[in-house]
């Protein structure tokens, strides 16, 4: 390698703002028909960790999610397909799209019924209020 064009990068590489970090993988849940629904486990190693799932849902369907998790701490949104995620350099997700009513970012709810307005992949997003956490997630999708 060209020594100099090694040590002329150096002072732009220390000079750039931080990456920004990887995104989490976003599991695609395969959601059985009818109210038994379909279970997942995970864990969070801080508040600032997220587990992300997609959910096919069909518009006119009914949507049941909850979460449980011991002491309680663990949450999640839910939002409309096509809504775009990336991470920030602090390791924040960016989310660029519409929270269904009820299962945004200012409600933290730990269970949720909803109506799905469109055909798609609906987000779910995971996390911990306090602390690491374990949780088990329960999504059922039902009608139509």
């Amino acid at each position: 390698m060209n020594r100099r064009f090694l040590l002329g990068t150096l002072p732009l590489l220390a000079a750039a703002p931080a990456l920004a970090q990887q995104l989490p993988a976003i599991r695609t849940l395969t959601v059985a028909p009818g109210p038994t629904g379909t279970n997942v486990t995970g864990s969070l190693a801080d508040t600032k960790a997220r587990g992300l799932y997609y959910v096919p849902g069909q518009a006119g369907q009914t949507m049941n999610v909850a979460v449980a998790s011991p002491g309680n701490n663990v949450v999640f949104q839910v939002w409309e397909p096509g809504t775009g995620v990336k991470t920030n350099a602090d390791g924040t997700l960016a989310l660029d799209g519409k929270p269904m009513h009820d299962a945004g970012p200012t409600e933290e709810p730990a269970a949720w019924i909803g109506a799905l307005p469109k055909t798609g992949p609906y987000l779910l997003i995971v996390y911990s209020r306090r602390d690491a956490a374990s949780y088990t997630l329960t999504v059922s999708v039902t009608g139509q």
